[in-house]
């Protein structure tokens, strides 16, 4: 009686803990977009080509209102900060020939809803030219002053990032890792954010890939992340970190909300885990490798705390009813 007792109490002792890491949430509204609304796609672009030699790429633009939009292109460009850590946008000038090279098949267009148009972007460089140089095309909407008059660019609207490079033997391509960190030491549950921070110490802009992979204790490769998935660029002279999330595991916490995948039993975290980082970029000539690490640790105290009350709730039922057994004894053995 007294251990059904116990298992008893154990249970509801786990329907708490459950309610503890399990909070409810309410699903809010996202507020509607008024703006412009369009999809571009790509929404960044390599280009590589020799000087003299004219290279071209091709830009998709989805209006996805219901009302026909007038847009209109802008070139900006962008380039390394005085602080080195994130590009600045700028509009082009006169000193800015590079801007010059560019041009494109539709400079004003109408776009119906849902309709989907295709720009050319033209890019026609010098012999003189060499190395990188950074674009960026807005589609903005155009502000219909009068009846067959076009105004100013006024609203907001995607860019996407066009990135040049002329062949140049002058070109270096080097780049280091300068911190490798997540964003805490302990972790209740997963997901934990890796973050690299790479400088790019040479002249042109650099794509690094690679890996990371995830020891637990002595067991190798527990984990293997791609480094970079989305394949961003960073420029000459500056930092960029990249992040990398790691969220494989039965369970997780995203958005304030406790998740559980029994599926996923062989996941369970717990433990020190360490992020070896294996970063490779091409210099040219070969791939070069950089390396980093980076621990961290992963305790369920909830869940952990739980299971210990509920083993000694367990236990003391036990020793209890074994005790209530020997007094029986004692007392049969004097009649």
């Amino acid at each position: 009686m007294k251990v059904n007792m116990a298992l008893g109490a154990a249970l509801a002792v786990v329907s708490l803990i459950f309610s503890l890491v399990t909070p409810i949430t309410l699903a809010q509204e996202s507020p509607a977009n008024t703006g412009i609304n369009l999809t571009v796609s790509p929404v960044f672009i390599n280009l590589l080509t020799e000087p003299g030699k004219e290279t071209s790429a091709r830009i998709k633009i989805t209006n996805n209102s219901n009302i026909t939009e007038t847009l209109g292109t802008q070139l900006v460009k962008f380039r390394p900060s005085e602080t080195g850590t994130q590009p600045t946008i700028e509009d082009v000038d006169d000193k800015d020939e590079f801007a010059s090279w560019v041009s494109f098949s539709d400079e004003t267009f109408n776009l119906a809803p849902n309709e989907t148009k295709t720009i050319t972007v033209t890019i026609k460089p010098p012999t003189s030219a060499a190395l990188g140089y950074y674009y960026a095309v807005v589609f903005k909407r155009v502000k219909e002053e009068s009846a067959g008059t076009t105004g100013a660019l006024v609203s907001g609207a995607p860019a996407v990032s066009i990135l040049l490079e002329v062949k140049s033997p002058q070109a270096k391509r080097e780049i280091q890792i300068v911190d490798a960190v997540t964003d805490k030491l302990f972790y209740e549950y997963l997901p934990t954010d890796i973050k690299v921070t790479i400088k790019n110490t040479g002249n042109i802009h650099i794509i690094p890939v690679g890996n990371i992979f995830i020891d637990w204790g002595r067991k190798k490769d527990d984990a293997i992340l791609t480094f970079n998935e989305g394949r961003g660029n960073i420029l000459p002279n500056t930092e960029r970190t990249y992040t990398t999330t790691w969220n494989d595991g039965m369970i997780t916490r995203l958005d304030g909300t406790t998740h559980y995948d029994i599926t996923k039993a062989n996941k369970f975290r717990i433990g020190r885990y360490t992020a070896n980082i294996l970063v490779v970029y091409d210099d040219g000539q070969r791939d070069i490798p950089l390396e980093a690490q980076v621990s961290f640790w992963v305790f369920p105290w909830k869940i952990i705390a739980g299971l210990a009350l509920i083993a000694m709730l367990v236990l003391l039922g036990i020793r209890s009813t074994l005790a209530s057994g020997v007094q029986k004894l004692r007392k049969a053995k004097k009649k």
